[in-house]
């Protein structure tokens, strides 16, 4: 087993960078009877995901940092939303489409470019979350050594898929993109639904 240590790194950085283009298209799943999710809403409950970098020891509102997670599609996003339940439910659930306007740079933490960074691939699945959560702050309080990034690019502990997460840098940028929200019950994604859930062995509870 990869042993992943919290920051700082021990060893010299280069961490590499990716550029999301204006026009990309982002998705995300979201409740909105938690945390006052809403389509382009910001987290500022935390930290209580894996690299939220929140400024506190215990989950609580921060008003200085916020955070919100995306993938590119939406077995991505299923997998990263239901994934540890292995049960989909649909219910009071939607998907956000986000369309960029500008673009975002991320700190790559796939591959090898996560030892460039000082850390290991092993990060995006461990499941110490303190650790996960360290070095998300870390990422986003030394631009002396990573650049004032807009958040982070890694492979989702689950599928693989690339998954993305935004500081509250990038706020105007994802406000500013046009948004479309569709209920996941929707009959537009019940026949998606279902494809995905059986390609990753996935339970779906019944349509209302």
């Amino acid at each position: 087993m990869v042993d992943v240590k919290p920051p700082p790194p021990v060893r010299n950085v280069n961490p590499q960078t990716v550029i999301l283009s204006a026009n990309t298209k982002l998705r995300r799943i979201f409740d909105p009877t938690r945390y006052n999710a809403t389509a382009v809403g910001f987290r500022s409950y935390g930290p209580v995901s894996r690299f939220d970098h929140h400024d506190n020891e215990v989950p609580k509102e921060d008003d200085q940092r916020r955070i919100i997670y995306a993938g590119f599609s939406l077995s991505c996003c299923i997998a990263e939303y239901f994934g540890d339940g292995e049960i989909i439910n649909v219910a009071n659930v939607k998907l956000a489409i986000i369309y960029l306007r500008k673009d975002l740079k991320l700190l790559d933490l796939r591959g090898k470019a996560a030892m460039a960074a000082g850390t290991v691939a092993a990060i995006s699945g461990i499941t110490q979350r303190k650790i996960t959560q360290s070095w998300g702050k870390y990422f986003y309080e030394h631009p002396e050594l990573y650049g004032e990034v807009d958040g982070l690019i890694f492979s989702g502990a689950h599928n693989g898929e690339n998954v993305i997460a935004l500081y509250e840098r990038s706020e105007s940028i994802i406000h500013s993109s046009k948004v479309k929200t569709i209920d996941m019950a929707s009959d537009t994604l019940r026949s998606p639904i279902f494809r995905i859930a059986k390609e990753q062995g996935l339970d779906v509870e019944t349509y209302l």
